[in-house]
């Protein structure tokens, strides 16, 4: 557990500019590197190790100089990307919602170290992006949740709904939030251009839960919890916790955020009074076994798998949900009580489609 807290310790000091006070050897580098690319924080992490007074061996040093490049380069790319994107939606008059990605990593004192995904958005209409991808065989109408595709080796992946909720009234209500979204506008200034996205308090809860429901199913990685901090603290002032607070609560997730909340403040170095909502031991209690889920499985839960065909994949990750969705079912009770049912039925759909 020793390796597990330096790394929390250097993610901290990332995210507010602090300073390690400990010597780093080879051997503890190494390890430390091995993690971060486990929990895909390389970046944020070689950033801190680099301006350290250490001895480390050079080619070790050469090869994560080299990653971090990548990773800078790689944020460059689809910055200019996505802000092409955003121009283009406009010139065609398309309304787009992007989430994630790089509309939070601008939210970073250095967002070019964070490790760039793809671009996730959703349209209110299909038929019209096809002005923007003519070179991309889309649909005439979305069959599934969302389609990917790449252009300039970029992923993109379009949206029709941001999250899917097992409950029914849970669908109605979030497509309601989404109503009232599409009438609003907010946007993050990316490679000098305005990109809409989510508003700050819908951004706030949507982070989680999307985070959450991963973690159930699959895994996460530290980098979603940063994410998340970061939301936190860049919106501090324009989080209305109230209405976040009544989402979250129609959702029946309130419990879920507040324990996933506690290692965001008490090992992330949120400030508490950043944190939308009071702190307590119940909540706190969760915190240990989270994070341990979080380090054994690593990033979308990769390091869970040993699978060596899609099918057996697909039945280790039902297994794996299914061990979550009991271990804290009492954090959202009404979503994880519906998700081994629902994932049985996307899997039966998918057998009899093959």
């Amino acid at each position: 557990m020793v390796f597990y807290k330096i790394l929390i310790e250097l993610l901290r000091i990332s995210l507010w500019q602090g300073t390690l006070d400990k010597d780093i050897d080879t051997h503890l580098f190494a390890q430390l590197m091995t993690l971060a690319e486990e929990q895909t924080v390389v970046g944020l992490v070689f950033g801190v190790l680099s301006n350290q007074q250490t001895k480390i061996a050079l080619g070790l040093t050469a090869k994560y100089i080299a990653q971090q490049r990548k990773i800078e380069l790689q944020n460059s790319k689809i910055d200019r990307e996505l802000s092409w994107f955003s121009e283009k939606c406009r010139e065609f008059e398309i309304d787009s919602i992007v989430v994630k990605g790089q509309t939070v990593a601008v939210l970073y004192p250095n967002h070019r170290l964070r490790q760039a995904g793809d671009i996730d958005f959703l349209i209110k209409d299909l038929s019209p992006i096809a002005q923007i991808f003519p070179d991309v065989d889309l649909p005439h109408k979305m069959l599934e949740k969302e389609i990917a595709f790449k252009r300039s080796g970029i992923t993109y992946e379009l949206h029709n709904e941001l999250i899917f909720y097992g409950v029914k009234k849970n669908r109605a209500f979030w497509r309601e939030i989404m109503d009232s979204e599409w009438k609003e506008w907010h946007d993050v200034i990316v490679n000098g251009v305005s990109v809409r996205t989510l508003s700050p308090t819908v951004n706030a809860a949507y982070i989680f839960i999307h985070l959450f429901f991963h973690f159930i199913r699959e895994g996460v990685a530290l980098r979603q919890f940063c994410d998340w901090t970061m939301v936190l603290h860049y919106y501090k002032d324009e989080i209305d916790r109230t209405k976040l607070r009544e989402i979250l609560q129609k959702l029946d997730m309130i419990k879920a955020y507040q324990a996933f909340g506690s290692i965001l403040v008490d090992e992330l170095g949120l400030p508490k009074e950043e944190f939308p909502f009071e702190l307590n031991n119940n909540d706190r209690k969760w915190k240990d076994s989270i994070l341990s889920d979080v380090f054994k499985g690593g990033n979308f839960g990769r390091k869970n798998h040993k699978a060596k065909s899609s099918w057996q994949y697909k039945v280790e990750t039902f297994f794996l949900m299914s061990r979550n969705c009991i271990k804290y079912y009492v954090l959202a009770p009404s979503e994880l009580r519906m998700m081994i049912p629902k994932m049985i039925g996307i899997n039966l759909r998918l057998l009899l489609n093959r």
